[in-house]
């Protein structure tokens, strides 16, 4: 790269950050003349910003090369077929920008690239002589975010660095896993970055494993649950705890009636003449899970996870039902409901239920 001197250099600096820069990484990047926007979630990268993104692509294709990764260099521009192949032109939902061609035909821009890899390994691998494969590509991704914000941490356009092998086995795999794992370790530290790799939940791309690089920031938004003494650290969508024991009575021979007229509310049971403590009530939640009927149980002082929830299903998506979904599967509209006896849909009950006694539910 040809060195240009300052005085000749375009670096637009300012003196002070725009009105909606709330970010101290976005108030920066605008005043040291490293990018401008030009729309919501859209941004120019100026020489300075283009000069530090070469220099990290650097370093994530060296370490990736160094694992044998081949690099590609694939179409953002992405024909529907493909994604209904993969049932994913339907579950991407909003989040992908769609559009038409003059004939009618219907394209996606490129939110990630398994279908289309995938595509290529189908096509052109003939024996398992030729696996492992490991392939990459850094490339312009698209995701219509609803809200972005915060400069570049939420943005409709940017770059990512995607990687995919093929194995032969599982015991591959993990392997692969394990390669990559490493890679994205010294790619962070080359980077300077104070990072921590916490077990996550992998969403619409699947998988039954995975793990997100995060760095600190009171910019962020997940939230991290992690033990200093015995190294765990897990997004709180997969997270879990040692559960404490409930305060139990000593429980009954079978399920007895407990009437509790017009009380629809955790909250309102708590109250006279009843007194149920939260964590003594059950609260029954029906879902859909792909358009199918799920029961979740979990205590009455908790809130559902629903990224737990869909990893438990293995559903693409999951929403609550409808309220008018609820009275013909359960016989009772919501605030009245339980699952004793319950047999007509999936009834998923939370761990820190198990061996409870002296419960109350609808």
């Amino acid at each position: 790269m040809r060195p240009v001197r300052l005085s000749q250099a375009f670096v637009p600096t300012l003196k002070e950050a725009p009105a909606d820069a709330q970010v101290a990484s976005h108030k920066l990047l605008v005043r040291a003349g490293f990018i401008r926007q030009l729309g919501a979630g859209i941004y120019d990268y100026l020489p300075l910003a283009k000069r530090t993104l070469s220099k990290i692509e650097a370093i994530v294709r060296e370490e990736m090369d160094a694992i044998g990764g081949q690099e590609f260099f694939l179409p953002a521009l992405h024909p529907a077929e493909i994604w209904k192949e993969s049932g994913r032109w339907d579950v991407m939902g909003d989040n992908m920008f769609r559009l038409k061609d003059r004939k009618g035909g219907d394209y996606g821009l490129g939110m990630t690239h398994e279908e289309i890899f995938t595509a290529i390994a189908r096509d052109e691998l003939r024996s398992y002589r030729q696996l492992p494969q490991v392939w990459y590509q850094i490339q312009t991704k698209f995701r219509d975010e609803p809200r972005p914000k915060s400069g570049l941490l939420r943005v409709r356009q940017f770059t990512m660095k995607d990687a995919y092998s093929f194995d032969v086995d599982r015991a591959g795999l993990d392997r692969s896993y394990e390669d990559q794992r490493r890679a994205y370790e010294k790619i962070f530290t080359r980077c300077g970055l104070d990072f921590v790799a916490v077990q996550a939940h992998s969403g619409a791309m699947g998988g039954s494993e995975s793990s997100e690089f995060m760095v600190k920031t009171d910019a962020g938004e997940d939230l991290v649950a992690a033990c200093p003494k015995c190294r765990y650290a897990a997004n709180t969508e997969t997270a879990t705890s040692r559960l404490a024991p409930g305060q139990d009575g000593p429980g009954l021979a079978a399920p007895e009636k407990f009437a509790t007229p017009g009380v629809v509310t955790i909250e309102a049971l708590e109250q006279k003449p009843y007194g149920v403590a939260a964590g003594r009530q059950l609260k029954t939640l029906v879902y859909m899970a792909d358009e199918k009927p799920v029961i979740a149980l979990v205590r009455g002082d908790q809130e559902l996870n629903e990224a737990k929830l869909q990893t438990a299903t293995g559903a693409q998506v999951i929403r609550p039902a409808h309220p008018e979904e609820i009275p013909p599967l359960m016989g009772a509209k919501a605030g009245s409901l339980g699952a004793v006896r319950f047999s007509r849909a999936p009834v998923l009950v939370d761990p820190s239920l198990a061996d409870r006694r002296d419960m109350v539910t609808g």
